[in-house]
């Protein structure tokens, strides 16, 4: 468990998460999800933003599952969560297609086990800019050896990444969207 001071009295706790414990916090998870990607730059559907809980449990269902929740008391206030990549990287949905389409041949084994594949990244918008997200990575990739993730074009969320130490790799789209493929090396 980590803790975040945040410039007032009050301290963001860290905790690595279990898939199980998760799913145990759907429901302030989709809260946070709904918030995070129903505006700009994602605008998810209605239809999508309520789908969360199905797919938040299909991504748990991976191998090595896991992540990690920020608190701000006793309020779920950001997560981040993945599991550990196979060791080819899969072709079985257009976005997994897409990935591997957009990977350079370089980035590949910066993408598949024992890397970790880092499915979603949010925290609320009262806690953002505190260094949260920033923790959130830190803590759930300490000790891993290389990871990725995708994320939209557009907004903060390439900045970040950028900042905090990541390669971008490629540039792609994919049901609609305009994506950046990201990697990083723990080394």
């Amino acid at each position: 468990m980590r803790r975040l001071p945040t410039g007032g009295s009050t301290v963001i706790t860290i905790r690595p998460a279990t898939g199980a414990a998760l799913l145990a916090q759907t429901a302030p998870l989709q809260r946070i999800y709904h918030e995070s990607f129903s505006g700009p730059p994602w605008s998810e559907s209605a239809d999508k933003l309520a789908a969360f809980p199905t797919h938040l449990r299909d991504q748990l269902s991976h191998p090595g599952a896991g992540g990690c929740l920020a608190f701000d008391g006793a309020d779920l206030v950001g997560a981040t969560y993945g599991w550990t990549a196979p060791a080819r990287l899969p072709r079985g949905t257009e976005f997994e297609v897409a990935v591997a389409d957009a990977a350079p041949p370089e980035a590949i084994p910066r993408m598949v086990a024992p890397s970790t594949v880092v499915a979603e990244l949010m925290v609320t918008g009262t806690h953002r800019r505190r260094g949260v997200a920033r923790r959130l990575l830190e803590t759930y990739l300490a000790g891993k050896p290389a990871a990725w993730l995708v994320t939209h074009r557009d907004g903060d969320a390439p900045a970040f990444y950028r900042r905090t130490g990541w390669r971008e790799e490629s540039a792609f789209r994919s049901v609609g969207n305009p994506l950046l493929l990201f990697t990083w090396s723990g080394h």
